[in-house]
Parts: C-alpha cells; sequence; structure tokens
C-alpha cells in the first residue's frame, strides 16, 4: 500500500511538472500580427452549405477562431496583436517581424484586364490586395494565399482547394520541425490518397502504395460534412528559383507533390485551414516554428509568378500521357461513372422536390439532368482531333508519333505564352541548345557581336530575358559578370535571371513595357484616319490569348456613311467580305468569329458599318512564326461603290 502511494506521488509530482513547464513556455521576443476573417465551416462560399444559421454566429466564430490564434501566438511570442483582416494598412506591418493573413484585407486598387474568350473581348477587374514591393515577412493561412498573393505573383496560388487534414512527405530536415520550439511528430503509414495516383504520370508513375502520414488538423472535410478545406498550391516550378523551399505535400485530390507547406520569398502558405481550434498539439508547436522561422525573411520575391496557369515543362508529362490510348480508355471510365453518378443525383433531387422538401445547391444544380445531357462518348482519334487539331493533322491516330513529337522537342518547348500553352521554340531547336540552357544566351550574344542571325538573337534574348541593352557590349558585359549567378525560372516567365536581388536581369518591368508597347501598336481603332477618299482602313496584329492560342484580329473603320458587305444575296451584284490565310508547317486554323451584321436590303446581304472587329482563331505548333493573310471586300455609300479593296498581311509571331 504504502509503495502505491509513494507511486502516486511521484507520478503526481511528474504531471504537475509537466503542467508547470508547459505554463511556462520561453516566449520568444518576436511582434507578430494576426489579420482574421476565415472560419473553420463552411460559409456558402465556392457553392458550400452554409455551416451557419445566422450572420450572428457566423460573425461569433470568427471571433472565436481570432482569439483561439491569438492564445496560441501568445504561447510563444512575446507581442502579439489580432484584429480583423478588414481593418489591416499596408504599413501596420512595419511594425510587426510577421503578419499572418487568415481573413481578405481591403482592396488597395483594382486594376483593368482585357481578355478575350471565344472571340468576344471583354475586360476583368483583378483586385490587388498588396503593394508590388510589399516585403513584410507574412504566412498566409489556407486560399488566403492565393487571393492576396496571386495578383502579387507569388507562387502560393490555387491549385486545388481540396486539402483535408493530414500532411506527407514532408521534409522533416526542415528547420520548422527542428525549433525553436521543440517538436514531435508522430507519422502513421497509411495508404497513398487515391488521387495521388491517378497523376502518376508526373512522376513516371513511381508512386509508392503508402507513405508517412502526420495529423495537422483534428478535423477534414473528406470526414467532417460542413468543415472547411484547405488549399494546395502547383508544384511545377516551385522551386525553380532560390528564394523558394517546397516544405511538405498534404492528402488532397491532386499529385502527390502539390504544395500545402511552402515559402516563396517572404510568403509562407499554410495551406490547411482548421485554427489552433482543430489544430493538434504537434501542428500548434510547427505553426509557432513557422512564425519564428519567416521572421528573418524580410524583402520582396526574386521571382514573380503571374501568370498561376503557366506551362512548365512538367506539362509536356501530362500533355504527352493525354495522347495515350490508355488515357482516351481511362476516362471513358470515369466519364461513364461520373454521369451515372450526376444522374443519380438529379433523379433524388426530383423525388425530393415532388415531395416539397428543400435541395442542398448540388441537388438545385443537377434537379434537370436526364440521360440526354450525357455527351457521346469519343474514341481516340476523335479525341486528339479535339484537344490537338493542329498534331492530328499530321499524326492521325498514331499514338507513337505523337509520343515521339514530345519527347523530341522536349528541350525547345517554350510556355510563357498564356495559360497551359506549350510551342516548340524553333530559334533553340535551330541551333540545338536547350532553351533553358544559358549557353543559349551566350550564342545570341556572340551573334549580335558578330553581326549574324541577329534577328534570331535578338527574339531569344527578348523571350529570356528581363534585360533590354542596347548594345552588344552591354549584353556581353552582364552576361560575363552575372552568368556564374544565373538561374533559370519556367513559373517565373520562362526567364533567365540572376541570383542577386540588385543585379540587372530581374526587374519584370522589362517585360510590362515590352506588353504595353504591342498593345499600343496594335491600337489601330484610334489611329486610322478615314475619308471620302479613302473611306476604308483595314489593319490586322495577333493578339495572345490568356486562355491558349493566338487570335489574327482584322480592325475595320469605315468614314460615317459607309460599309462593306459580309454576305451578298446571290442576285446581288456586290462582292462580299473574303478572307484567306497561309499558315505555317503545323498550324490550323481554330473558329472564326464576326460580330452581328446589318440587314441591306435583299435578306441574303448583310454589312458591317462603323467600326468592326473580326477574329480568326490559330493554333501554332511552334514559335516564332509567320502567318500571311489577305481581306477582299467591297466598300460603298449611297450611291457609290469603290472598287474592290484587297490587302495582304504578313504578320511575325516571336
Amino acid at each position: 500500500m504504502r509503495k502505491n502511494i509513494i507511486s502516486l506521488f511521484v507520478l503526481a509530482i511528474c504531471l504537475l511538472s509537466t503542467v508547470g513547464s508547459i505554463a511556462k513556455q520561453k516566449q520568444m521576443k518576436l511582434r507578430v500580427l494576426y489579420l482574421g476573417g476565415q472560419v473553420d465551416w463552411t460559409h456558402g462560399e465556392f457553392g458550400s452549405e452554409d455551416h451557419y444559421k445566422t450572420q450572428e454566429d457566423y460573425q461569433k466564430a470568427q471571433i472565436e477562431r481570432m482569439n483561439a490564434f491569438g492564445d496560441l501566438l501568445r504561447t510563444y511570442f512575446t507581442t502579439v496583436k489580432t484584429m480583423p483582416a478588414s481593418e489591416w494598412k499596408p504599413e501596420l506591418s512595419n511594425g510587426y517581424d510577421v503578419t499572418i493573413f487568415d481573413g481578405t484585407p481591403p482592396v488597395l486598387k483594382e486594376t483593368a484586364k482585357e481578355y478575350v474568350f471565344n472571340g468576344k473581348a471583354s475586360t476583368m477587374k483583378i483586385k490587388h490586395y498588396l503593394p508590388e514591393d510589399f516585403a513584410c515577412p507574412s504566412i498566409t493561412i489556407a486560399s488566403i494565399g492565393n487571393k492576396i498573393g496571386q495578383p502579387y505573383g507569388c507562387k502560393n496560388d490555387w491549385l486545388c482547394l481540396c486539402l483535408d487534414a493530414n500532411a506527407h512527405g514532408m521534409n522533416l530536415q526542415h528547420p520548422i520541425f527542428k525549433g525553436p520550439f521543440k517538436t514531435h511528430l508522430t507519422l502513421k503509414k497509411q495508404p497513398t490518397p487515391a488521387d495521388a495516383m491517378h497523376y502518376g504520370y508526373f512522376q513516371d508513375w513511381n508512386v509508392p502504395d503508402s507513405v508517412m502520414m502526420w495529423e495537422v488538423n483534428t478535423k477534414g472535410y473528406m470526414t467532417t460534412k460542413g468543415f472547411n478545406i484547405g488549399m494546395v498550391s502547383r508544384p511545377w516550378g516551385y522551386m525553380d528559383s532560390p528564394d523558394c523551399e517546397a516544405i511538405s505535400s498534404g492528402v488532397c485530390a491532386k499529385t502527390i507533390d502539390a504544395v500545402a507547406l511552402g515559402r516563396h520569398a517572404n510568403f509562407f502558405t499554410w495551406g490547411f485551414v482548421g485554427s489552433p481550434l482543430y489544430m493538434t498539439n504537434e501542428a500548434k508547436v510547427v505553426f509557432a516554428n513557422v512564425v519564428a522561422y519567416m521572421s528573418k525573411y524580410r524583402g520582396t520575391p526574386l521571382v514573380r509568378k503571374y501568370i498561376d496557369r503557366i506551362a512548365t515543362r512538367e506539362y509536356i508529362k501530362e500533355v504527352k500521357y493525354c495522347c495515350t490510348r490508355k488515357y482516351v480508355e481511362e476516362r471513358a471510365i470515369s466519364d461513364k461513372a461520373f454521369y451515372e453518378e450526376l444522374l443519380k443525383i438529379g433523379k433524388e433531387a426530383r423525388a425530393k422536390k415532388a415531395k416539397g422538401e428543400q435541395l442542398t445547391n448540388q441537388e438545385k444544380m443537377y434537379v434537370d439532368y436526364t440521360e440526354n445531357d450525357i455527351p457521346k462518348p469519343k474514341n481516340y482519334a476523335e479525341t486528339m482531333q479535339e484537344n490537338h487539331p493542329e498534331l492530328y493533322a499530321q499524326f492521325g491516330d498514331d499514338e507513337a508519333k505523337y509520343l515521339a513529337y514530345y519527347d523530341e522537342n522536349a528541350p525547345y518547348f517554350y510556355g510563357g505564352q498564356g495559360s497551359y500553352n506549350l510551342f516548340i521554340d524553333t530559334d533553340a531547336k535551330t541551333w540545338q541548345i536547350p532553351n533553358n540552357d544559358k549557353r543559349l544566351i551566350e550564342k545570341a550574344i556572340s551573334c549580335l557581336e558578330t553581326n549574324t542571325e541577329v534577328e534570331r538573337a535578338n527574339r531569344i534574348l527578348e523571350r529570356y530575358t528581363l534585360c533590354d541593352f542596347k548594345t552588344p557590349a552591354e549584353w556581353r558585359k552582364w552576361y560575363n559578370t552575372y552568368k556564374d549567378k544565373m538561374f533559370f525560372t519556367e513559373s517565373g516567365g520562362w526567364h533567365f535571371m540572376v541570383n542577386d536581388k540588385n543585379a540587372p536581369g530581374n526587374d519584370y518591368t522589362v517585360a510590362k513595357k515590352r506588353e504595353a508597347k504591342e498593345n499600343s501598336a496594335n491600337n489601330f481603332m484610334n489611329q486610322a484616319e478615314v475619308n471620302h477618299d479613302n473611306p476604308l482602313a483595314i489593319n490586322a496584329h495577333i493578339e495572345k490569348l490568356d486562355w491558349g492560342g493566338f487570335d489574327i484580329v482584322f480592325d475595320l473603320k469605315l468614314m460615317d456613311g459607309y460599309h462593306v458587305y459580309r454576305t451578298v444575296d446571290e442576285s446581288d451584284p456586290y462582292i462580299p467580305m473574303k478572307i484567306t490565310f497561309s499558315l505555317p508547317e503545323g498550324a490550323v486554323l481554330g473558329d472564326a468569329y464576326y460580330p452581328v451584321t446589318k440587314p441591306f436590303v435583299k435578306d441574303g446581304t448583310t454589312i458591317y458599318e462603323g467600326k468592326t472587329t473580326i477574329r480568326q482563331n490559330v493554333k501554332l505548333q511552334a514559335l516564332p512564326a509567320t502567318i500571311k493573310c489577305n481581306i477582299e471586300c467591297q466598300c460603298c455609300d449611297a450611291n457609290v461603290c469603290m472598287p474592290p479593296y484587297s490587302k495582304d498581311f504578313t504578320l511575325e509571331v516571336k
């Protein structure tokens, strides 16, 4: 009995000692600013169900989450301020060592970006939440990283809002798992997430059947309905610049290496959404270590990723896989299962609707879905023709030729134009130098010095650098000075850059000036003059599309009172508009987009008046490319028709 009492006494002392050590956690001298606004459960965003019954419940949850982060941070750091992100101003962060973004700050400015989709030009407003020179060490929670970081050029983008509760693929030697606060990670071997297997082509199908898992959140959306969802970022090109670290992946619906924990310069993405209310004790310590770790990274990024969907060379693996019969067969099976599930949802939704029951957001979406809505399956040839028309014209249904095409041209693909676009750089291929090899830059400079292949050399230097030197001597001095510090970033725009913040070659305003110059040259409508002697002016140019490919754009400007004929009734003597093209090898025309016409006397005759823009989509296989085109039409007023108008254009795509 006495022995048991002594044992209990010793155990009590140990427990008190443990509690005391937790209570007396030594604080690190650090100033931390936490900006709140997110909640732990869904609130109707992105089509989700609303967990909160009233606005008051939602606001209470915001405060609870903010307080939970505040309590955690005050355990480890001497100075902590919590406030709603909506009240933040950038200058506030200057007074803190680390800023944590867990809510959306006010919009600093909006910029207009013109884009073209399906032949229609539109303008979107891009919201900017950070100054371009924002240099404060920062941590973003879940999708806030993409929201505030994408316009800023941060690599912590939105690959998928699909991150669950567990991490895997951790770099356990990274400082955040070492200190300054002592950590202990409980790792459990578990099956590899099924979705990671679907993307096995990125790892050449060498995906392990199990991985070591670490629990970060005690709840996740996959097992707890209504719990919020974390975010993973694109792994492709994440590590292609010296200011980045991919530290851990996590259970998600994407690749096994999707970034759940990572750093791009002064921004750290903590992709897991759970607040300290739902963090494991181990994760709380690691989060504190992240705060401490980030305090030393004050400064703006060296590399900016302004196009979140930019194609890197890794994308070749996906495109190549999608050219296999295996892909087409597997896609047909998965599509069949997907459509069967939609039919089931639709049937159940209609039954609930008939009973007067309330439908979920998903059920509302598919309540009218029937078998008539299921598209007809496509065979291999049809799939290739639809997805790769420029290659299908050459290879038909010969699978081996598609695969050989991507293998042979892998060193020369260029992805710096728009979203998920790859072109063969025929300049690099002509010289037989991979475009990520700095010998390409040296060769181009040598050509300028010897006055040989000057046009090709200038194209290469403009395409792959952020420099605008005027003389060969300036190019040579720059290259010789910084060649040993050069690196090539694909995610940052397919540029050779210098691992020195103060060196020439890292200035993205050079690219923006080039783009502005190109746009100014295409501002034909405002510059062209028309009069009675020349009532019609036509210009053509190439427009790069954000969503892929190029449009050949014809701008027509007519003097008031004049018109041209788009179509002509067979009984009318007028000349209708005709446009012809001569394309480079491997190029194919896509859809043509003509604006709405006006009727002219007879039903079959239609006209254009004033200003008109016609678009012809073209898919190119390689760059640079030369496109020749001709437009014919007839211009008339109410009394007189001018002689037939014909104009040739030669358009260069660099």
